[in-house]
């Protein structure tokens, strides 16, 4: 039977290797883009993008019902959540993320909530690019970060 830091383990785990995939999915994308991008690879880097957070804050989910045994609620959880990882809970935990990893995520979390909420149509690639040049260095970012805190 598992612990439920066991447990937890496990459920990052599962969610760092669905990260890769989609890392993986993106440079694939990347590789193929047309020069403009239309809007079917406009919008399917969109879509990516949206799962990759997605996983993060799944991992995120875990370590505050799992450690903090609490997680945030009302109209802005998500963005609380964020906060919440970057912020020690003296005697339960440290923090799972630094102020600079909290500012990259934080234009990620802005980008799921704007994806959530337009038209896929309305997706403007130069409004959003840089995130997807950028997410296997994120995800390398991230890896590292959540490995090192479940050391501890």
């Amino acid at each position: 039977m598992f612990t439920d830091k066991e447990a937890l383990k496990k459920d990052i785990e599962i969610e760092l290797k669905n990260l890769q995939r989609l890392t993986e999915e993106m440079e694939e994308l990347m590789s193929k883009l047309p020069k403009p991008p239309g809007f079917i690879e406009t919008r399917a880097a969109g879509s990516i993008l949206h799962d990759f957070y997605c996983g993060i804050e799944k991992i995120f989910e875990r370590i505050a019902v799992v450690i903090d045994q609490k997680m945030p609620e009302g109209e802005d959880w998500h963005k609380q959540l964020l906060k919440q990882m970057a912020t020690p809970l003296e005697g339960i935990r440290k923090e799972v993320i630094k102020e600079d990893l909290f500012l990259e995520l934080k234009e990620y979390l802005s980008f799921r909530h704007l994806f959530r909420h337009i038209y896929g149509f309305n997706l403007k690639w130069e409004q959003f690019s840089r995130l997807c040049y950028s997410i296997d260095f994120l995800k390398e970012k991230l890896k590292f970060v959540v490995t090192d805190f479940l050391k501890h």
